[in-house]
């Protein structure tokens, strides 16, 4: 077994690969070498990718490639891709080609909603707690304002906030469902800031509710997170061109082809494959 280390965190960059070159490698001097060749000669620079994440060694490379000839929404784009699987570029060019004078791709954004939950349990009665949401949803809104202002004056914020009942999967289970406009965002710090302020505001004033048991005022918060399950946060592309445009291949009719993608999409929607 390897050697363990305590404080690595605290080790210069230099210490770092030593440690890392002679715990795990054969040669050392080789793979402080192969490390060293990717920083970049820009001292400034390569500073800058050090700072990104913690313990930086060295700098992964991956080939950036353009697709040109992208015609979306009227206006023709070079794509960039980093990617390190061939025949990608090369597939997206053509077929960007194969629709620019078909139209281009029409792009919509239709929903940018974002989803998170707190996740609390809760022993006691229904009708109690419903009560309890229903009195303090507006101060879980307005206690989060410091972190939700600047969202706000951009369009966005917290749409709404729902309590769910999970019981029917686990007992005691609760959901505060909280749905975000984050607009051109990810928004993944902003969502979880929020509902780590829910959950504070949530339990604090549940043990100052009187329609609560001694027992019921004490919820327990298990987490706080928002969910990658997003299925409002929604963009539509398509394109079109008539059949017998579909197809270049002469030994096929754009008709026959326009009938195979028809089938293709059949064989998805049974999920035999």
């Amino acid at each position: 077994m390897s050697k363990t280390i305590a404080g690595f965190s605290k080790l210069s960059k230099s210490k770092k690969i030593d440690w890392i070159a002679n715990t795990y490698f054969a040669n050392a001097e080789n793979t402080k070498a192969v490390l060293k060749q990717y920083w970049n000669d820009n001292e400034k620079l390569q500073q800058l990718h050090d700072e990104f994440i913690e313990n930086t060694i060295s700098n992964y490379y991956l080939p950036l490639g353009v697709a040109p000839n992208f015609l979306i929404n009227e206006t023709l784009y070079a794509i960039p891709m980093a990617i390190e699987e061939s025949s990608v570029v090369a597939a997206a060019s053509k077929a960007a080609k194969f629709w620019l004078d078909r139209g281009g791709f029409k792009t919509t954004v239709i929903s940018t909603t974002k989803i998170g939950q707190v996740h609390f349990m809760f022993h006691g009665d229904y009708e109690n707690l419903k009560s309890f949401f229903d009195t303090v949803k507006q101060k879980l809104i307005t206690e989060a304002k410091p972190l939700t202002k600047n969202m706000e004056a951009r369009g966005g914020g917290i749409l709404d906030i729902e309590l769910r009942d999970k019981t029917a999967d686990i007992e005691g289970y609760y959901q505060l469902h909280a749905s975000f406009e984050t607009l051109d965002a990810m928004g993944a710090n902003f969502i979880n800031s929020c509902l780590e302020q829910f959950a504070k505001t949530f339990k604090n004033e549940a043990l100052l509710f009187s329609g609560f048991s001694e027992e019921e005022k004490h919820l327990e918060i298990v987490m706080s997170i928002l969910s990658n399950y997003v299925p409002e946060c929604l963009v539509r592309a398509e394109v079109g061109c008539k059949v017998e445009d579909l197809s270049e291949n002469k030994a096929i009719s754009g008709k026959a082809f326009a009938e195979k993608i028809c089938e293709s999409c059949k064989y998805c929607r049974s999920r035999t494959l």
